[in-house]
């Protein structure tokens, strides 16, 4: 398939349905069934096209229920603005065969860009290429943009497709997804593969059904499922089928499951997977409503479907931040005999109890001319009501901000968790004016249960990992940076001269040499570590340097990048802080310092020698998310081709190494600074140095600090508990105070 190309709607159509047909000797083409992970790079909400293909408002869209499965419809879709993605897992590994392996489907075709990866559902990537979408007419019509995985030579195996939006463009602005399909593997061999939850998947829904695809025989399975890895070996369910319903997980829990073939005498044991459940299930959020009924449609839901008994309707103005519905309840009282009560019939009657339910959690907004009425609550297990007033101010339902009411259900001893027939919402006078009339709105959004939970406000000041609990967790993260200061001197010693040099003081000029460099973009200049420093917004902001073949020419044996940086959140999961030669689908950069922040302590590269060949790459997680953002960090990257060592040094200590890369450096023709192969920089970058040799540490420690091996920094550690920037013994008699606390609520 051409990339780009457009084609009619009854073509897509036809790419759709084989989607459906039968396992083919080269593999299938299926649908991701795991979203493992979304980014909505400025927090402004999903949004993208509904299943008429509208795109008014603009639609709010929900990314798993969009893409993971058949999408829809033909002309729905997300959208992708710049350095928003998505990553989407299949069940089974992605496999080479005739034409295109990974099909996407972008609507409005309006040149629209994205970055399209392929990954191991973990950690390791590969960037295959650049999407484009075609430049006719806009719209929904679809553009299919194929790609051929032959010969990418992948040292791990592929199991997802990420996709990075670039750019603005079209009606609506970003890269349009109408469905992601990739050609999987079926082969299972002598053992079941192919998990459903995927291997490693978490916030899995408490009514998961368990599938897989059974050994060659295909015969009966034995299947094993435990909350802890010790029982598998243990007796197990016997099936003629290769999915499960254990109709009901518990909430929050880990799982570990394999399926054992028992009709071939040699087959060995399955392998263990296992899934984590989310923490939390939605009881209703009001998403599933149409807001205006066609009488011909019978398969449109209605909020009077679900809740009766009141007056209620779907409001889309009143909304909790991404939700795209809410419901209304227009609540009326008269003394003590009249009240307003909306009613949630539950059929079959829920079993709460059996996955761990603890809390019931709603969010309202009310009106600021409502009448202060009594709020309310109400479980029904079929023998009796239990009625729960809300606690708060009665004035709350006058707030029009949204506000959370949680309800301890482990308070209520005579209601029976495992039969809840229904779950109501009412208004009524209060205590303190029983004869009193009163009328308004509430709006209620997300309905939902949950386990207990680790809030912040109920962590333990000795909780260094962030689980609620002190335990031994906490004292592996104290042992991990024992003894560490503050304040960090070195060994130094003087190194050679570098051959680039650039201070970024108000300018790009090269002060070692004559490889200056060239403004791209808008970047600025800012106060820096020793004088000022350029700052990069991550927005095609870069330097390029001029005679980059001439700087490069003498570099071949060895290699030091070395540089001040201060970084902001992501916008990738690493954001590429320099990089050479590169053009997206045809050549791979041979040198490029990835690092990298994104909720989360994300992940730093090192690649020198290849173009993108892992083999030629030093690469691992953060630690900490200080390590990239929100402070000031030396960082030096060094290559010893003739010892075959890349290393990594961070504020003068060596942070990570690798031997066995023993690739020269050469045919570097270009070079930037601040942005390149995952995408632009957001942050700052002071006395940015190359040398042509790898430095040692104590050479490292005299460039870093102008010969005074003092790296004067902050901690930038959990583990000091007590403050006095140090990681000793006052922390861990700190950590022992509190030795066994928990904070997870209720």
């Amino acid at each position: 398939m051409k990339e780009g190309s457009a084609l009619a709607l009854i073509v897509i159509s036809l790419v759709l349905a084989f989607a459906g047909a039968g396992r083919a000797a080269d593999g299938e083409f299926e649908y991701p069934c795991y979203l493992r992970d979304a980014y909505d790079a400025d927090d402004s909400c999903w949004t993208g096209m509904d299943a008429q293909g509208r795109y008014e408002g603009p639609i709010r869209v929900i990314p798993e229920r969009w893409l993971l499965g058949p999408p829809p419809s033909e002309k729905s879709g997300v959208t992708l603005p710049p350095d928003h993605w998505v990553e989407l897992q299949f069940r089974a590994p992605i496999v080479d065969g005739p034409g295109d392996d990974i099909m996407l489907i972008e609507l409005g075709p309006v040149s629209e860009q994205a970055l399209v990866f392929i990954t191991d559902g973990a950690e390791e990537e590969y960037l295959v290429s650049i999407a484009e979408a075609g430049s006719v007419g806009g719209g929904v019509d679809p553009t299919e943009i194929g790609f051929d995985i032959a010969g990418l030579g992948l040292p791990f195996t592929p199991r997802a497709v990420r996709i990075v939006g670039l750019d603005h463009g079209g009606e609506a602005p970003g890269f349009d997804v109408a469905s992601v399909r990739a050609r999987i593997s079926n082969n299972c061999g002598q053992i079941s593969c192919n998990p459903v939850p995927v291997d490693g998947a978490v916030n899995v829904l408490a009514d998961a059904v368990l599938s897989w695809t059974p050994a060659g025989s295909g015969g009966h399975n034995l299947l094993h499922l435990s909350t802890d890895v010790a029982d598998l070996g243990g007796t197990g369910r016997v099936l003629d089928a290769n999915s499960f319903d254990p109709a009901g997980l518990e909430l929050a829990s880990t799982y570990y499951w394999r399926v054992d073939e028992v009709s071939d005498p040699g087959a060995g044991a399955g392998a263990a997977w296992s899934f984590t459940t989310a923490d939390h299930l939605v009881v209703d959020d009001f998403e599933a409503y149409e807001v205006l009924v066609d009488p011909s449609d019978l398969d449109s839901k209605t909020i009077y479907d679900e809740w009766k008994n009141a007056d209620v309707y779907i409001s889309t103005e009143r909304t909790h931040e991404c939700s795209k519905k809410s419901m209304a309840f227009g609540y009326y009282y008269y003394r003590d005999s009249v009240y307003s009560e909306v009613v949630h019939a539950f059929d079959p009657p829920q079993d709460w109890a059996k996955i761990g339910v603890k809390v019931l959690e709603l969010l309202f907004l009310g009106e600021q001319y409502n009448s202060k009425g009594q709020m309310y609550v109400v479980f029904n297990d079929g023998n009796s009501e239990t009625i729960v007033p809300y606690p708060g101010d009665a004035n709350d339902i006058r707030s029009e901000a949204w506000q959370r009411w949680r309800v301890e259900l482990s308070d209520f001893n005579d209601l029976d968790l495992s039969n809840i027939e229904s779950f109501s919402i009412g208004f009524s006078t209060t205590l303190a004016e029983p004869y009193a009339t009163g009328s308004g709105t509430v709006y209620f959004d997300d309905i939902t249960l949950h386990a207990s939970r680790c809030l912040q406000e109920n962590r333990p000041a000795a909780d260094l990992n962030g689980d609620c609990a002190v335990n031994f967790a906490d004292i592996e993260e104290l042992a991990y940076t024992w003894l560490d200061r503050g304040r960090n001197s070195q060994v130094v010693t003087a190194p050679n001269a570098p051959v680039a040099w650039y201070k970024f003081e108000d300018n790009v000029d090269d002060s070692a040499g004559s490889a200056h460099g060239l403004l791209r973009g808008s970047p600025t200049f800012a106060p820096g570590v020793h004088g000022k420093a350029i700052h990069f917004d991550g927005d095609e902001d870069y330097v390029e340097l001029t005679r980059a073949t001439n700087l490069f020419a003498a570099i071949n044996s060895g290699i030091t990048i070395a540089f001040w940086q201060y970084g902001a959140d992501s916008s990738h999961l690493t954001d590429t802080l320099c990089c050479s030669d590169y053009v997206y689908g045809d050549s791979d950069p041979a040198i490029a310092v990835n690092l990298g922040c994104w909720r989360r302590p994300g992940r730093y590269n090192w690649d020198c020698g290849e173009p993108r060949s892992f083999r030629e790459r030093l690469s691992g997680n953060h630690r900490y998310e200080s390590e990239w953002s929100g402070r000031w960090n030396h960082w030096a990257f060094t290559k010893d081709v003739r010892r075959g060592q890349m290393q990594i040094f961070l504020n003068g200590r060596l942070y990570d190494s690798r031997a066995g890369a023993d690739s020269p450096i050469a045919r570097i023709t270009s070079f930037e600074i601040g942005s390149g192969h995952y995408g632009g920089y957001d942050g700052l970058i002071d006395d940015f140095q190359i040398y042509d040799y790898a430095l040692s540490q104590s050479e490292i420690a005299h460039a870093a600090t102008n010969g005074t091996g003092v790296f004067d920094l902050p901690l930038m550690l959990p583990g000091d508990l007590n403050s006095d920037n140090r990681i000793d013994l006052a922390d861990f008699a700190f950590l022992a105070e509190n030795w066994l606390k928990n904070g997870l609520w209720p």
